[in-house]
C-alpha cells in the first residue's frame, strides 16, 4: 500500500528519500542505506529522511519512514512512485543502484521511474561492471543520464565509468563506503568475552554464497593447522537471500561436508545468522585475521572489507577491485583467488609474524577512521546540496560540518 509523503520541511533543511532495499529485508544495500540514513539524521533530523523500499515478492514489517513500497517486477509501481514523488516535499532522491534490485531485463524498469521523475537524483553505484553485457551497459548509461551525480566508492570505479561507460568526470563524486567509528581494541579484549583466549581466530563474514570462495580457505587450512593446531576459522553470516531462494542451503551444506571430510571440525565454526551490529562488532573485533577469499575479481566495493579496515584488522584477500585499491598501502595482503597453497603460506606468515600483523592492523585502522559514517554522510550532504537550491539553514549546517571534520582530521 502506497502512502502520501509528508509535506513538512524541517528547519529549512532538505528532505531526502532513499530509493533502495530497506531493513528488515536482509540485504547488504539495505544495511548500507540504514547506516547512511542514520548518519544523515544527525545533520538533518529524523523527519527529513524517508524511504522508498524495493520489494522482491515478500512482505516486510517496515518502519513508518518507508512511505512507498515498489514491487520489483511490477512496472506500474514505478510509474506510480514517480508521480507521487513529484507531488511530495522530497528535495532529492538518493538512489542506491544494484542491477539485481530492480525489475525488468538488466533492471531497466528503473528507467521508467527516472524518466518521469522531476526530482534531482544522486545515484550511488554499488556495482560498476568491467565487462557489462550490451543490455547492462545500455541500462546503466541511461540511469546515469537521469542522475545529477554518480557516487562511487573507490578510484577504480571512476576509471570504469569514464572509460567503459563514457561518463563525464565532472558528474562523478568519490565517497568511500562508510564504517562505524569506534575506539580500537585489541582482539584479546573481545576474545576474553568469547572464551577464545587460547585460539588464533581467522574469520570470513557477510552473506554466504559461492562467490565468497570459502572453500578456498578450507583448502588452505590443512597446511595451516599442521603448523598451528589451535587456529579457529569462523564463518559468520546467513546464506545470501538470492542464493537461498535459488539453491537453498546447498552451498553451506557443501562447505560443512568439506570440513568433515578434511577432519577440520575442531578448527572451523559456522555461525548461520544475520548478526546484529553489537554481536558482529564483538566477533569481528576478536579476529586476529580477516580473510576475503572471494572468487570474483569484479567486485568494486565491499562492506565486509570496509568493516574489517575500520576494526583495524590484518587482512588477506583475493585481488578483487576494491581490495586492490584499499590494501595497496600495506593494510593487507593479496593472494590469487583459488590458490590455496599461497593462501596457506601467507596466513602462516602472519600468524608467525606478529610485528607485520600489527603494522597491517594499524594502517587499516588509520584508513578506516577516514571512512567513518560521520565523514561519509557529510560528503553525501554536500552532494545533495549541490543538486538542490540549499536553504540558508542548510548552508550554515554545511559550514559547521566542514569545520568540525577539518578539526577532527587535524587532531
Amino acid at each position: 500500500m502506497l502512502t502520501q509523503a509528508s509535506q513538512a520541511r524541517l528547519n529549512g533543511m532538505i528532505q531526502v528519500t532513499f530509493l533502495s532495499s530497506c531493513l528488515p529485508r536482509k540485504c547488504g544495500i539495505a544495511l548500507f542505506s540504514a547506516n547512511l540514513s542514520r548518519a544523515l539524521e544527525n545533520y538533518l533530523g529524523q523527519d527529513a529522511i524517508s524511504f522508498i523500499a524495493m520489494n522482491n515478492n515478500e512482505r516486510y514489517n517496515y518502519p513508518p519512514r518507508v512511505m512507498f513500497e515498489v514491487e520489483q517486477e511490477k512496472l506500474e509501481d514505478y510509474f506510480q512512485v514517480a508521480s507521487m514523488l513529484n507531488s511530495s516535499a522530497v528535495d532529492v532522491v538518493s538512489l542506491q543502484h544494484e542491477f539485481g534490485l530492480f525489475g525488468g531485463p538488466d533492471g531497466n524498469y528503473l528507467k521508467v521511474l527516472l524518466k518521469h521523475l522531476k526530482k534531482p537524483v544522486v545515484t550511488t553505484c554499488h556495482t560498476v561492471l568491467q565487462d557489462p553485457s550490451p543490455g547492462q551497459k545500455r541500462t546503466f548509461t541511461e540511469i546515469a543520464s537521469y542522475s545529477r551525480e554518480l557516487v562511487v566508492m573507490n578510484k577504480l570505479a571512476i576509471d570504469l565509468l569514464t572509460n567503459v561507460y563514457d561518463i563525464s568526470l565532472h558528474k562523478i563524486r568519490l565517497i568511500p563506503h562508510g564504517v562505524p567509528e569506534k575506539e580500537y581494541k585489541a582482539p584479546s579484549f573481545y576474545k576474553e568475552q568469547l572464551n577464545l583466549q587460547d585460539r588464533f581466530l581467522i574469520i570470513t563474514f557477510g552473506f554466504i554464497s559461492p562467490n565468497k570462495g570459502i572453500e578456498n580457505m578450507l583448502n588452505a587450512l590443512p597446511l595451516i593447522v599442521k603448523k598451528h593446531p589451535r587456529v579457529l576459522y569462523m564463518v559468520l553470516g546467513a546464506t545470501h537471500p538470492v542464493e537461498k531462494k535459488q539453491n537453498g542451503e546447498n552451498y553451506r551444506k557443501k562447505l560443512e561436508s568439506q570440513v568433515k571430510k578434511m577432519g577440520l571440525s575442531r578448527n572451523v565454526l559456522f555461525i548461520d545468522a544475520f548478526l546484529e551490529d553489537e554481536t558482529l562488532d564483538c566477533l569481528v573485533g576478536a579476529a586476529d585475521l580477516v580473510v576475503c577469499p572471494y572468487n570474483s575479481e569484479a567486485q568494486i566495493t565491499s562492506g565486509v572489507l570496509s568493516t574489517a579496515l575500520s576494526k583495524g584488522k590484518a587482512i588477506i584477500s583475493s585481488p578483487f577491485l576494491h581490495a586492490r585499491e584499499a590494501l595497496a598501502g600495506g593494510c593487507g595482503s593479496l593472494v590469487d583467488a583459488g590458490d590455496a597453497t599461497a593462501l596457506a603460506k601467507e596466513t602462516i606468515n602472519l600468524i608467525e609474524n606478529r610485528r607485520e600483523r600489527t603494522a597491517m592492523s594499524k594502517k587499516a585502522y588509520d584508513l578506516g577512521r577516514l571512512m567513518s559514517w560521520n565523514n561519509v554522510s557529510a560528503a553525501y550532504l554536500e552532494a545533495f546540496a549541490d543538486v538542490v537550491k540549499p536553504a540558508p539553514a542548510l548552508k550554515k549546517k554545511l559550514l559547521e560540518v566542514k569545520t568540525s571534520i577539518s578539526a577532527s582530521v587535524s587532531c
